[in-house]
């Protein structure tokens, strides 16, 4: 069995000219914490993941204190700087993907192996779904189900 077969057809993507601000947004109500990034073509070009963005945040935030005087006013300053910025600046180009021919078996160490919620399913470059783990046990759960149910 491939992973077309069992893939989620809809992709959850951002561009990768999108404002830091709109992805945050865009998280929030899909509340997820990570987002697949793509080119203007559909390709992967990266992953966004809001705890990462969060640390790198922090980081720079502890980085201004001299300047600004205290914490909360060095993160609400880099806050406002990074908010204005691309996502393309933040997200992570070292992420993992599938290809839609490539078989459960693959996708299974893959899942057992990596942080990502949702994976680009990728085809002829472009992506064309998403595997979770959730969907994963959904398709062997109704599987099971059919074989009882033909029993």
């Amino acid at each position: 069995m491939l992973v077309e077969e069992i893939m989620l057809p809809e992709v959850v993507a951002v561009s990768e000219f999108d404002l830091v601000a709109d992805v945050v947004g865009f998280l929030s109500r899909r509340k997820i914490a990570e987002v697949l990034v793509v080119d203007l073509e559909q390709r992967p070009v990266g992953y966004f993941s809001a705890s990462l963005f969060f640390r790198q945040l922090i980081e720079s935030a502890q980085k201004e204190i001299a300047i600004a005087g205290n914490f909360m006013t060095a993160i609400r300053e880099k806050i406002k700087e990074f908010s204005s910025q691309e996502i393309s600046e933040f997200m992570n180009t070292d992420f993992d993907y599938l290809e839609a021919d490539e078989d459960l078996e693959e996708a299974l160490d893959l899942l057992l192996n990596t942080s990502l919620e949702l994976i680009p399913v990728v085809r002829g470059g472009k992506v064309v779904g998403m595997i979770s783990h959730t969907r994963f046990l959904q398709y062997f759960i109704e599987k099971m189900r059919e074989v009882r149910k033909n029993e």
